[in-house]
Parts: C-alpha cells; structure tokens; sequence
C-alpha cells in the first residue's frame, strides 16, 4: 500500500509540474545520456536558469 502510495505521488507532482510549465530535470538527463551521449550534463541549477532565462528572457509573455 505505501508503494502504491508513492508512486501515486510521484505522478501527481508530475501532472503538476506539467499543467504549470515546470521541466522535468530528470527527463532531461535520461534523454541527453540516451540521445547525446557525448554532451556535458548541465547541473540541475544550471538546468533551471537556462529553462527560465529560454521561456522568459526577451521579457514578459504577456501584456499585461
């Protein structure tokens, strides 16, 4: 039951984190080792302040 538990968790956050545009660092890594092999892996910081500095860097996304 507790692993059923966790694993229903571990979904949920991950819906979440899809529904509010959040990436999934994890991912990530998985697909740089299996698809690019020869790609330095960024650190997870390093993740996120590409992520924002991609989504938000030429300013606000809305009007207002």
């Amino acid at each position: 039951m507790r692993a059923d538990l966790a694993a229903w968790a571990a979904a949920a956050r991950e819906v979440v984190r899809r529904v509010a545009g959040m990436p999934d660092y994890e991912a990530y890594v998985a697909h740089l080792r299996r698809c690019h092999p020869g790609r330095a892996v960024p650190s997870e910081r390093e993740y996120y302040e590409e992520y924002v500095a991609n989504r938000y860097g030429d300013g606000p996304t809305r009007c207002c």
